[in-house]
């Protein structure tokens, strides 16, 4: 019989746990055992893992997180890479199921440089990795930025304040993007673009004179802002730039502005329809491919199409926003 182990590597996300009930159902299915392997590869190091059967999953679709807990170690170095392989063999694990986004990737990278057979399957709330168009989690946290939008309009609109939001998913700007998009952001400021101060002014300038007295202005964690912006705050580079936004607008409109932080309320909570059926399916392809013998391979979804591509280099590459999403936000400013 063929054994697995399924493990998440990096930041948790709203799906996990539907991805890890369909990877070990399908198993079964297959006459393939799953290891369930706790912490991510640290766990594995630990000697953390046992047998998943049908009981151990039942009841865990709804629940946002992982049962399984999970790990930003990536194994990089020989001596950890040699211990991995051990613990393989020791374990008569066949190769892994890794969950996760750029982190799983560099795992399963440096994995293959030691003969240790694995599959990714796409799991971030950043939707930025090249070979696919849906990452598990991302829509999940999609809905949590429009709700926190649409929370945040009302006391906006009372106060004629501007309200400055920043969201996680840097650098790609899905979340941003997307989150502007559907919760009627104002002006949305993210990695994947330079920011142009004059048409930041503009647009709030413009709202308020035509009667509009609030802006939501969204910003993505880890955007780098023009040293004019800077300079003029008397700011430094170690201020949060959403913070160094504020304080710009207040100096060039003197308008009230407040900052909201969504932090990890984006990537917790109960994962979507369509992220469980997302996991679900490439959970399930994943082990399609254990039964084939056809490991070194990530699983993605192109439209609602499941597909495969064969392990590289270029499987790190951040996907940006398409250029006409970004286009697109900007008609509502």
């Amino acid at each position: 019989m063929r054994r697995i182990g399924i493990l998440s590597v990096g930041n948790d996300c709203p799906g996990l746990n539907a991805a890890i009930r369909s990877a070990v159902v399908n198993s079964i299915e297959f006459e393939i055992e799953t290891m369930g392997i706790k912490d991510g590869f640290e766990g594995l190091m630990e000697d953390k893992l046992d047998v998943l059967v049908r009981n151990d999953v039942s009841g865990i679709l709804h629940l946002g997180g992982t049962i399984l807990g999970t790990s930003l170690f990536v194994p990089e170095k020989d001596e950890e890479l040699v211990e991995i392989k051990n613990k393989t063999i020791q374990y008569g694990i066949t190769g892994y199921v890794i969950l996760g986004g750029r982190n799983a990737v560099r795992s399963a990278l440096n994995l293959q440089r030691y003969g240790i057979p694995s599959i990714i399957v796409p799991a971030t709330i950043d939707n930025d990795l090249s070979f696919t168009d849906f990452s598990i989690g991302f829509i999940t946290a999609l809905e949590h930025v429009t709700e926190a939008l649409d929370v945040i309009h009302s006391t906006a609109e009372s106060h004629h304040r501007v309200m400055i939001v920043k969201t996680m998913g840097g650098p790609g700007g899905w979340l941003a993007t997307f989150g502007g998009l559907a919760g009627g952001a104002d002006f949305v400021i993210t990695s994947s673009d330079v920011l142009n101060p004059d048409e930041l002014v503009k647009t709030i300038k413009h709202r308020y004179e035509s009667g509009k007295r609030f802006s939501l202005v969204v910003i993505e964690e880890g955007v780098k802002l023009p040293e004019e912006i800077i300079d003029e705050c008397k700011c430094s580079y170690e201020t949060d730039p959403a913070q160094v936004i504020g304080i710009y607008i207040n100096k060039k409109l003197d308008i009230e502005w407040r900052y909201t932080n969504l932090g990890y309320t984006q990537r917790g909570g109960t994962p979507s329809s369509m992220d469980r059926i997302i996991a679900t399916q490439m959970s399930a392809k994943a082990i399609e491919l254990v039964k084939m013998g056809k490991f070194y391979h990530a699983v993605g979804m192109k439209g609602f199409i499941v597909t495969e591509v064969p392990y590289s280099d270029t499987l790190l590459n951040v996907r940006p926003v398409d250029y006409y999403i970004k286009q697109l936000a900007k008609l509502f400013y």
